[in-house]
């Protein structure tokens, strides 16, 4: 299914449940996955779907602006290794504020 120029699938055109990552060229969870309101998305057929995976405009876009929504939440492990340590104590003097007070 589509959605504002988006590539989404799922049980229904208004449930998606992925999102066509587009600048790794894969299926992603998506990260709002359930029932949208009737309308949100529409059929396509399967070339126009092979169209949207490859030289999108809308897709351009949140690779620029905007969060996209095929983004995955990364885990602790992952920001534990590449945040630098300055933020790392900053945020542990801001937990340890909130517990305190």
């Amino acid at each position: 299914m589509e959605s504002e120029g988006l590539l989404y699938r799922g049980p229904a055109t208004d449930h998606p449940t992925e999102i066509w990552d587009y600048p790794r060229a894969r299926w992603v969870p998506y990260r709002y996955a359930g029932p949208e309101k009737k309308g949100w998305g529409r059929q396509v057929t399967p070339t126009a779907a092979k169209a949207l995976k490859k030289n999108n405009p809308a897709a351009e876009h949140f690779m620029y602006y905007d969060a996209p929504p095929w983004s995955q939440p990364l885990g602790r492990a992952y920001r534990d290794s590449v945040m630098p340590e300055h933020v790392k104590k900053r945020i542990a003097e801001i937990q340890n504020s909130r517990r305190n007070s």
